[in-house]
């Protein structure tokens, strides 16, 4: 669940995804945006798993609802995962992502991308480029202060739209 309330677009205030893993290459979600009273269906497919074919590079095709801050529409993405540890580089913390997304809302094609940095063991940071803004990402899991592991995962974000900021958290588990 994302929860975003000073953005202005109604649909990006609350997000929640249902997601079903029903291999390692395929997830099949649901999408609820309650502020557009909105239910998308969403997936996620890998036509080649990190390191299948190349070491360190997986391939992600997909949908979801537009960028961030949108009041309507779809995007459809391909991105290329990148894990340079696969490299030889073991002691860099960072992995990332560089791909495409075409989205409806604006109809047209974008670049987007990614980076994250592994201080710890459960905290990290991150940006990511949707296309058009920067969104900043601190990801925290709880075993940093229980110690024990957990399903569950909480991201900070700094969402940047129309030039201005505003923040924002999402809560995920697994199970």
């Amino acid at each position: 669940m994302r929860w975003v309330p000073n953005i202005a677009a109604d649909r990006a205030k609350i997000r929640a995804i249902a997601a079903y893993r029903a291999n390692r290459r395929l997830s099949l979600a649901a999408e609820w945006n309650p502020g557009e009273s909105e239910l998308l269906p969403n997936f996620n497919f890998a036509p080649s798993l990190p390191n299948e074919h190349i070491p360190g590079v997986g391939l992600m095709v997909g949908t979801s609802s537009d960028r961030i801050g949108t009041p309507d529409g779809r995007a459809w993405f391909a991105a290329a995962t990148l894990d340079p540890k696969e490299w030889g580089w073991e002691d860099l913390p960072v992995n990332g992502y560089l791909g495409a997304s075409y989205g409806t809302w604006a109809n047209d094609a974008r670049a987007i991308g990614g980076l994250s940095w592994s201080f710890m063991e459960h905290l990290s940071a991150g940006v990511q480029h949707d296309g058009e803004n920067v969104h900043g990402i601190i990801s925290i899991n709880p075993a940093l202060f229980a110690g024990d592991p957990s399903q569950w995962n909480i991201d900070l974000l700094l969402i940047e739209q129309f030039g201005s900021h505003t923040l924002g958290i999402t809560v995920s588990t697994r199970f």
